[in-house]
């Protein structure tokens, strides 16, 4: 053996060897906590556990029934600990003023969508929240009705060309709901922002984006860009993400040349906050344009999501389907008035189907995993009364989805009934067992702007049509985690007009 290669193997020994000892000295100085978990091996912890992809709702619904409410988990030396309990989701997310999400998921959504506000560290994310909040005033919010009207029509107009036939719903509302958040959110007309073919393009890539997010959430090392770019996932968020980078570009630089022509407003949107004249931001150029992408996928995939459970479960449950037809006659009336845009006091009268929009989110909230990393030990109980030491460092892992059906709170938790948000019996026991926008500080900014948009494009599309089921119930609770919940089988239902309706 050549010299040369004698020494390149000793080099490669010695550095494998300094590698284990490294991840054996973690594994040994690991924070320790007193709560139920699966077995951990050394130096892996649970990630056997994970191996099969995606994560399901399966998954950690079997976890939660075998260890409880507060489960203990280890990703390598890191801790994690799931959080179900309202008590401790209140601690977690309230009291404790826990807002840093920590990194382990962070980095993985932020080689998908940039620094913004899901992403960014704790002390950029008050100067963007600072910045932003302003823009989904109520008073603004007001203004996108008409837009959003636009939007359901959009979806219609779609939905009608199945001519009946099974069709899945995610791409028709993704488009739509991206139409509206650059006519809204950003104030720019979208068939100048970007084509229509290739917004297409970009459902396709977030519903590929969801899993290989999850993937580099339960794989850490597959966080490494050289690594991730071997596979083809991987390569596919890299494409994904550049034609996002041109989108936001180009909108930023639409938007400063609006923004020098134009006065300095007093209720301003996205980009008329961020920018500045002279070509000056806000926040550093990056940011802004990371900012443009995180509102983006937050305000379309969870409202293309959410529209996808809602029209499966009334096709599921037709007498429920039957309450929302009657209550949009009831409101709009049965004539030629009947399809007009909803005003906003219409909107507060559709009672049946915000019970029903609501009961979809307990079921499937579109946001899942609400992380924050522990800055300090903290006590929880799992609603047990016995109070378990959390050390500082802990990643949490709040789960609305648990908590959502936890059977102490929610009499029959899996049956879908909206009942319980009309007859208002929710939230009586206990302030946070409902949360599908999260609580606190980091709650979803645009949560009032979400609800609009759903009122809006439901009431136009019910208006219009009536759904006959295509996928079980089975399907929906198959939904994958990650920064957004997706179903494993894209959710279809037939469309069947109504009769007298012209979409």
């Amino acid at each position: 053996m050549a010299w040369w290669l004698w020494l390149l193997v000793q080099l490669v020994v010695w550095c494998c060897a300094g590698l284990v000892a490294l991840l054996w000295w973690k594994w040994a100085n690991k924070p320790h906590i007193d709560a139920p978990g699966p077995p951990t091996l050394p130096i892996i912890g649970n990630i056997l556990d994970f191996l099969e992809m995606p994560l399901t709702l399966h998954k950690i619904f079997d976890l939660h029934r075998q260890y409880g409410d507060l489960t203990r988990l280890y990703v390598g030396p890191m801790l994690l600990v799931t959080v179900a309990h309202p008590d401790d989701v209140q601690h977690v997310l309230l009291t404790s003023k826990l807002i840093d999400r920590g990194t382990l998921c962070t980095n993985a959504m932020r080689a998908f969508v940039g620094d913004g506000l899901v992403t960014i560290d704790v002390s950029r994310w008050k100067v963007h929240r600072k910045l932003i909040n302003p823009t989904f005033h109520s008073e603004i919010l007001e203004g996108f009705l008409e837009a959003f009207h636009d939007g359901g029509l959009f979806v219609s107009e779609r939905l009608a060309r199945t001519r009946g036939a099974a069709t899945e719903v995610h791409p028709s509302v993704f488009l739509a709901a991206f139409r509206d958040f650059c006519s809204t959110v950003i104030g720019m007309n979208p068939d100048l922002v970007i084509p229509n073919a290739l917004a297409e393009e970009m459902s396709a890539a977030v519903n590929d984006g969801v899993t290989t997010v999850q993937m580099m959430i339960l794989r850490p090392w597959m966080q490494n860009k050289f690594l991730l770019q071997l596979t083809s996932k991987g390569r596919g968020v890299f494409k994904f993400v550049k034609i996002m980078q041109d989108w936001a570009l180009k909108c930023i630089a639409m938007g400063s040349a609006a923004t020098e022509d134009g006065p300095t407003k007093t209720r301003q949107r996205l980009l008329e906050a961020l920018l500045k004249p002279g070509n000056q931001t806000a926040v550093p150029l990056d940011e802004v344009q990371g900012e443009l992408m995180n509102l983006l996928i937050a305000g379309t995939e969870t409202t293309a999501v959410t529209v996808s459970y809602t029209l499966a479960l009334l096709a599921l449950h037709p007498e429920w389907q039957d309450a929302a037809h009657q209550e949009l006659k009831d409101v709009f009336g049965e004539g030629d008035d009947y399809l007009r845009a909803p005003s906003l006091a219409d909107l507060g009268r559709l009672r049946v189907l915000e019970s029903i929009i609501k009961e979809t989110l307990r079921l499937f909230p579109t946001v899942p995993i609400l992380p924050r990393m522990a800055t300090g030990d903290l006590w929880l109980s799992g609603g047990s009364g016995r109070k378990v030491l959390v050390p500082e460092g802990t990643l949490l892992l709040v789960m609305p989805f648990l908590t959502h059906r936890l059977p102490q709170f929610f009499q029959d938790p899996q049956q879908f009934d909206p009942s319980r948000f009309l007859e208002d019996r929710v939230g009586k026991e206990h302030a946070c067992t409902y949360l599908p926008f999260g609580l606190g500080a980091r709650s979803c900014v645009g949560s009032q702007y979400s609800r609009l948009q759903l009122k809006v494009y439901l009431s136009d599309i019910l208006k219009r049509f009536r759904f006959l089921p295509c996928s079980q119930r089975e399907d929906l609770d198959d939904s994958a985690l990650a920064f957004s919940l997706n179903p494993v089988k894209p959710i279809r239902v037939s469309c069947i007009p109504v009769d007298g309706c012209n979409t």
